[in-house]
């Protein structure tokens, strides 16, 4: 989880997998733990029946499962799923509990595209770029997004443009932040435009670009500074010097070590975002 944590309940001998974060999960502690730090993420879907088993067989608590399968099977809101999960146990107090209920209501209030669009940043935070891709697309075709002003469209294409950048698809990538600047005329957008054209290598995609929007010299030689300051710092960073490294010894022949470290460095990445989860994320 990231974060240790004291629990007074039984502890499970099997976990509960959380399978949108990889997280596991021993008790109900950790349970409400898990809840609080990711209330953005979190629909009534996640809690089915194989919780409410894990629940009975692992902690025994019996009358909270039965609770969240009638719960479950009246259709009732998440809110009182989660209230009744917080108030099995004394880890949060009641304080701590109704801060949690008005983000739930405030996510209620939102319009549907709204709650996709937290579900496929969220997806985006955890490296779930093909379903934050996915779900970005689905916003675009709903409904109530007829009622989205020109910002809004822009935030989502500009985030999908992010979730292509996770995927390494930089043509895809630069459309969305071509989509973004046009909808919102964000600086930010702009840029990320250009760095993503660059990334493609293709030279002529990049000057045509520079042409159709009319760049003035002035904001092009500092896109073309950024985009250096932040290629140097990406090949300094660590885990791009590994990735090198790895390179080097896929060439070399040294398979066995190669497929060894590849393995060592997946989970570590993969351990890195489960201790996100006790952080605040983007919200």
């Amino acid at each position: 989880m990231g974060k240790l944590i004291e629990c007074c309940g039984k502890i499970a001998d099997k976990p509960y997998h959380f399978r949108l974060t990889d997280t596991n999960v021993y008790s109900i502690e950790e349970v409400c733990y898990y809840i609080y730090n990711n209330i953005y993420i979190i629909r009534e879907q996640i809690f089915d029946k194989d919780f409410s088993m894990w629940l009975r067989n692992e902690l025994g608590m019996t009358v909270v499962a039965d609770k969240i399968d009638s719960m479950r099977f009246d259709k009732r809101k998440l809110k009182d799923i989660v209230v009744t999960i917080c108030c099995s146990c004394d880890y949060y107090d009641e304080e701590q509990i109704n801060e949690l209920i008005g983000v739930m209501d405030s996510i209620e209030n939102l319009s549907e595209w709204q709650k996709s669009k937290i579900k496929a940043d969220n997806y985006s935070r955890f490296g779930l770029y093909e379903k934050a891709v996915e779900e970005y697309a689905a916003i675009l075709e709903k409904d109530d997004m007829l009622g989205a002003n020109d910002e809004d469209y822009g935030k989502i294409y500009h985030n999908m443009g992010t979730a292509f950048c996770g995927l390494g698809a930089f043509i895809k990538a630069s459309d969305s932040f071509e989509h973004a600047y046009e909808k919102n005329k964000s600086t930010e957008s702009l840029y990320s435009y250009f760095y993503t054209l660059k990334l493609t290598g293709d030279k002529k995609l990049f000057d045509k670009a520079v042409k159709k929007l009319d760049v003035e010299v002035s904001v092009l030689n500092k896109i073309m500074e950024q985009f250096a300051e932040i290629n140097d710092e990406t090949r300094n960073s660590k885990n791009v010097r590994r990735i090198m490294k790895l390179k080097e010894t896929m060439k070399a022949g040294y398979l066995e070590e190669y497929y060894h470290k590849v393995d060592g460095y997946i989970k570590q990445w993969k351990e890195e975002y489960r201790n996100e989860i006790g952080a605040d994320g983007s919200r």
